[in-house]
C-alpha cells in the first residue's frame, strides 16, 4: 500500500473545496486506496490554518466541522511521531516538517501544491508531485 504524505494547504483545501484534486485525494484515502502519513506537526498546522479568521468566515466552517476533520485525520490517518527533524531541506523552512513526516514513516510520496518543493523532485526517494499527478498514479494502479 502507497505511504503518503499530504502538504497541509491540499489537506486544508481538500476538506474546504468539494470539487477539486485535493478532494478527490481526501475520497481516495477514505476509500483505504493509500495510506495517509501525518505528523503532529502537520495536523497542528491544519488545525491553525482551518482557525484562521478568513478561512473560517469564507467557508462559514464551525467549530464541529473542524474538530471532526481533525479527529478523522488524527484518528484514521497513520501519525507518525514526529521525531525526525530536518532543516535546511525545502525551500521554504516551514516544508521542512513535510518532508522529515514522509522521512520518518517511509512514504513513497509528498503529495503538495507547492511549485518550489516540487522542484526539487524527490528526497530520498521520496517523489514529490503534485495533486493532478497523484490521482493519475491512484487511478492507473
Amino acid at each position: 500500500m502507497l505511504r503518503v504524505v499530504v502538504d497541509t494547504n491540499l489537506l486544508v483545501s481538500g476538506f474546504i473545496s468539494p470539487f477539486s484534486y485535493p478532494r478527490e485525494i481526501e475520497r481516495r484515502w477514505r476509500k483505504g486506496e493509500f495510506v495517509l502519513v501525518i505528523s503532529p506537526g502537520i495536523i497542528e498546522e491544519v488545525n491553525r490554518v482551518l482557525h484562521l479568521p478568513r478561512i473560517q468566515q469564507k467557508y462559514r466552517l464551525t467549530e464541529s466541522d473542524i474538530q471532526v476533520f481533525i479527529l478523522t485525520l488524527t484518528h484514521q490517518a497513520d501519525c507518525i511521531a514526529g521525531k525526525v527533524v530536518l532543516k535546511g531541506i525545502a525551500p521554504d523552512p516551514g516544508d521542512d516538517k513535510v518532508i522529515s513526516c514522509a522521512v520518518e514513516a517511509q512514504a513513497d510520496f509528498i503529495v503538495t501544491g507547492d511549485k518550489r518543493l516540487q522542484q526539487l523532485g524527490a528526497y530520498q526517494g521520496i517523489r514529490i508531485i503534485n495533486a493532478e499527478s497523484f490521482i493519475r498514479i491512484l487511478k492507473e494502479r
